[in-house]
Formats: C-alpha cells, structure tokens, sequence
C-alpha cells in the first residue's frame, strides 16, 4: 500500500520510513510523537498519541516501520493516527531503496558535469579552490541532502539544488554578460551550501536525524567559509579572490534576519542570493503538488509564509 491509496477513516496497515520525529506535550501533560512518514515519494504527518520516543528505542528517522493506522482528515489534509507500530524484520520482506527519496537527475552525473565546467574555469585561483572542495568532499556530496525537512531534504538533494541553481545561474549569466563574472557566480553556487556537510548529520539515504553540535552551535554559513579559509591557505590563494567568495558565501541567505552577517554587496552575490531563494521555494511547490489532486488545496506551508497551495490542473 501506498500514501495515496489511504483513505480518510479507514483502518490500513502500511510500511512507510520515518523521515523525522519529535515529541510534543499536549494541554494535559500527555505525551505524543508528531512523526512525517514517507513512502518513497510521497510524504505524509502521522500522531502516536500517549508514547513518548523512549517508548520506540528501535525508531528513529530513516527506519522503516510497520504502522496499524486510522487516517483522519485534518484541516483538509490527511493524516494518521498511529494505532500500533513495529519495526521490520526479514519476513516483511522490504526492500529499503523503495522507501529512499532521491533527486530525479543521478548524483553523480551532478557531480561530474559541475567538476568538469570548474575544469575549464580561466581563473586559476577559482578552478582550484572550487575543485579541491568538490573532490575533497565528494563522497558526502553523492548523497547528502540540503536540508533537514524544508528543502530538498532527500537523498542528494545538496547537488540537486546546487545543479538547479547552476543551470538557472548560467542562463542568467547570458542575460546580465556584461557585468557578472560568470566563474565566480558558478564558484558561488556551488559552495554556498558547503558547510551542510558539517551541519547536517546525514545518513547514506539521505535522511538526517538531527544538526551536528557544529551545526547547532555555528551553523552552515560559518562551517562553509571555515572550509574555504583553509582550503585558500593551503592552496595559496589570493586574498581578494578568496574575499569575494567568502563574501558571497556569508550574504547567501540576504540579510541579517535570515542569518547573514553581510547583505550581498557584490551583483554576484546578490544573484545567487535570489537563485537559492528562488529555487528553495519552487521545490516547496513542486513538491506539494506532487501530493495533491487537481483542484485541492494543500495545509498551511509554514516556510511559505503560511500559504495554501492550489493544484489547477
């Protein structure tokens, strides 16, 4: 069975992994778990009313559970009321990768068109700064996701957005010729998100239980300009090369409330910023469509400013 096939109060039992779980308190001091569930491509919430997570030592994202569930409708979305749970064994006969989200274009395809376009850069200082962060960090970058649950939060999904960015940001450089230094643009992209790594703490299918202690203590913005720094000391860059893309790295997120200490200053600083932006929110819809029927509404997206999303086809 699929999320699809569900229907508003009839009991099922399903096979969905846990792609991130929390506990809650409700107004009587009882405890729940609010869970997000996914089948592989579509996504949905799930309540274990009554449990607290020490109740479900073996659970934990990136499991796949057995779930006994009555679907109730709330708000116009479909959730689940978890009746009973365990996890899998052998005679379930489950095969993990159907559970696994991944980006739709393969990661290493990604990584080998953007390693071989860095290749040609004519600026040396960028080519080699831009490579040795590809290639050191190649094997977290063929399966780490962007994010933790709001974008891009699949297998990959770190060179996906990075990949979609790019290809936006060179048809743009084509547009705005004259004025963009279209290397440093793509440099830009391709390490704005570099500290995810350091942030994040994924596991190989993409899905990530919680932020690292650096993650939570410095945050990626910082964790990606330490990477640069100590790459450009090791390579002997030059400091206004190596400025400019700490630059574009600290104002990538576009102001001082969105957790940039430098609004972009520079115009590529200031593309990239709208091109991350940009595309963050564009997943955000693709993605709720692709749960929705034609003519439904979506729940309240919290991450685009508490909107409904509307399917008109």
């Amino acid at each position: 069975m699929k999320i699809k096939e569900l229907i508003h109060n009839k009991p099922n039992d399903i096979f969905l992994m846990v792609a991130d779980m929390a506990e809650g308190v409700t107004s009587n001091n009882s405890p729940y778990i609010k869970f997000t569930f996914t089948d592989g491509r579509d996504s949905i919430k799930g309540v274990l009313w009554n449990k607290s997570i020490t109740d479900l030592p073996h659970v934990s994202s990136g499991s796949i559970i057995k779930i006994r569930t009555l679907p109730k409708t709330y708000k116009g979305t479909l959730q689940l009321t978890v009746l009973q749970c365990r996890t899998i064994t052998k005679d379930d006969n489950i095969n993990i990768e159907d559970f696994i989200k991944t980006s739709p274009v393969k990661p290493s395809d990604i990584y080998n068109e953007l390693l071989m376009k860095v290749s040609n850069f004519k600026n040396e200082n960028f080519k080699k700064i831009v490579k040795k962060l590809l290639e050191d960090n190649r094997d977290k970058l063929l399966y780490y996701p962007a994010a933790k649950t709001v974008h891009h939060a699949i297998q990959g999904g770190l060179l996906y957005h990075i990949y979609r960015m790019y290809k936006s940001g060179i048809a743009l450089s084509d547009i705005y010729k004259y004025d963009i230094n279209t290397e440093l643009l793509i440099s830009g992209i391709i390490l704005h998100d570099i500290g995810k790594l350091n942030e994040l703490d994924s596991n190989e299918n993409g899905v990530v239980e919680d932020y690292s202690k650096e993650g939570k203590l410095v945050g990626h913005i910082v964790q990606g300009v330490i990477m640069l720094h100590d790459a450009a000391r090791e390579l002997n860059i030059p400091a206004e090369d190596e400025m400019v893309l700490k630059h574009i790295l600290i104002s990538h997120h576009g102001s001082e409330e969105n957790g940039s200490p430098r609004r972009p200053m520079i115009l590529e600083a200031q593309l990239l910023n709208k091109l991350d932006e940009m595309d963050a929110i564009i997943y955000q819809f693709q993605d709720t469509l692709s749960n929705l029927g034609e003519g439904e509404f979506s729940e309240n997206k919290f991450f685009l400013g508490n909107i409904q999303i509307y399917k008109h086809y």
